[in-house]
């Protein structure tokens, strides 16, 4: 698609509690340009993991169509995001023998390869992603671009990142049973880094924290490159299910109390303010304080960060963010939550990550919960990867991806009816 009118990218959030499709168009300055958010509530994710099969491609394909809205193109691809309490990294090196005068593409390649093969892997384990941190020419490191260099000797320093293959496998089946094609797999902590980082927060080192749903993912930065990827089992749906246990609320009521009156500071809420709540299961109304709502936030906002400071620990790396800590994600939003972060994580500066340098419907993306969507598509701009076709794309597409639908249908069936019959055999 050379038609600049054609250039549209989408990039897909599958998280806990929101599916988040991002569509945007590059103009002839390259900038992208938002032009569609698609959001549903989340069913069948939990963690980063599917739970319910259908539930989930029934979320990715409504929020696909309303990405989509009225522009009379139809989404044939995306960017997926890959997250979850799953995932580890491990910094690793390698070596490649340069065969000719200079260092070639050939040599990158071996040299990554190289690296790649040393990374220890169990069965149930694959990379997943892996970004270059630098490479060195017969012992100069810091080497940005190798390729045409004069040398004998090609070091690569490499960030890689492994994760279960059956949990990243069944998410990117779901997008394919929506009707739509996941063009590239790409770990959210770096998504989530196009979108709110600076290029000189990056270069000089930070944390950036992004506070989804049912994972927190941790993530740090030095020297222009990622060194970290982490990911802590508590994030934004333990909050809301800590404040519905307490105050005897349905979830639901929690969520909403918590994005109306909640703060991640206990102290700098009033004593004397109520709040009023639906008790669950009744109409019933209470009040309670809005302090006690604060305290029982500010307890497990603080666990979080305490994970935060643990990884922090275990790696060695306080010293690598003098640029501070960058809070994003759903749970980023909460009032408070950049000065209770400084607080738990030894004075650090934080600050609260939004979506950056972009044009079109800014406005449909401010908040930092749609950090990671939009740095999906950013990176899927700067690859070129067209997503869309005008016009709903031929029939042979819509056939095909409605066979495969059918059939999939066909086959549950069977395989329903399989199990009834060996169960009463049995």
């Amino acid at each position: 698609m050379t038609d600049t009118q054609e250039r549209y990218v989408c990039g897909l959030d599958v998280g806990t509690t929101k599916v988040c499709a991002v569509v945007g168009r590059v103009d002839v300055a390259d900038a992208l340009a938002i032009t569609g958010v698609g959001l549903v509530p989340s069913r069948g994710m939990e963690r980063g993991v599917v739970v319910d099969r259908q539930m989930a491609i029934e979320c990715i394909r409504e929020a696909i169509r309303k990405a989509q809205g009225d522009t009379g193109l139809r989404i044939v691809s995306v960017y997926v995001g890959v997250t979850g309490a799953h995932i580890s990294s491990v910094n690793v090196r390698g070596r490649a023998y340069i065969t000719g005068a200079q260092v070639t593409a050939a040599d990158v390649e071996q040299a990554v390869a190289s690296a790649q093969d040393s990374v220890p892997l169990t069965t149930d384990r694959r990379i997943i992603h892996s970004v270059v941190r630098d490479f060195a020419v017969d012992g100069e490191r810091g080497i940005r671009r190798p390729l045409g260099m004069v040398g004998r000797q090609l070091d690569v320093n490499l960030h890689v990142v492994t994760g279960r293959g059956s949990i990243v496998d069944n998410v990117l089946k779901c997008v394919e049973e929506a009707g739509v094609q996941p063009r590239e797999q790409v770990l959210e902590p770096q998504a989530t880094a196009v979108a709110v980082l600076t290029d000189a927060e990056q270069r000089l080192g930070c944390v950036l924290v992004d506070i989804g749903g049912g994972t927190t993912d941790v993530s740090v930065f030095a020297d222009g490159s990622i060194c970290l990827t982490s990911a802590i089992a508590v994030a934004g749906n333990h909050v809301t299910m800590d404040l519905a246990k307490v105050l005897r609320v349905a979830p639901e009521e929690a969520e909403r109390v918590k994005r109306e009156y909640g703060h991640a500071i206990a102290e700098e809420v009033p004593e004397d303010e109520e709040v009023e709540v639906t008790v669950v299961g009744t109409d019933a109304k209470e009040l309670v304080p809005r302090r006690l709502i604060a305290e029982i936030l500010q307890a497990r906002m603080e666990e979080i960060f305490a994970g935060v400071a643990e990884r922090l620990t275990a790696e060695r790396l306080w010293s690598l963010a003098p640029a501070g800590v960058v809070i994003s994600g759903g749970g980023a939003s909460l009032p408070g939550a950049a000065r209770l972060a400084t607080m738990a994580l030894r004075g650090l500066p934080a600050r609260l990550g939004s979506p950056r340098d972009l044009a079109g419907e800014m406005a449909l993306v401010e908040l930092p919960m749609f950090a990671t969507g939009v740095g999906l598509a950013r990176i899927a701009a700067v690859d070129e990867a067209w997503c869309t076709k005008r016009g709903g794309g031929s029939v042979a597409q819509k056939t095909t991806a409605a066979t495969r639908g059918a059939l999939a249908r066909v086959r549950e069936k069977v395989l329903e009816a399989w199990h009834r019959f060996r169960a009463q055999r049995q």
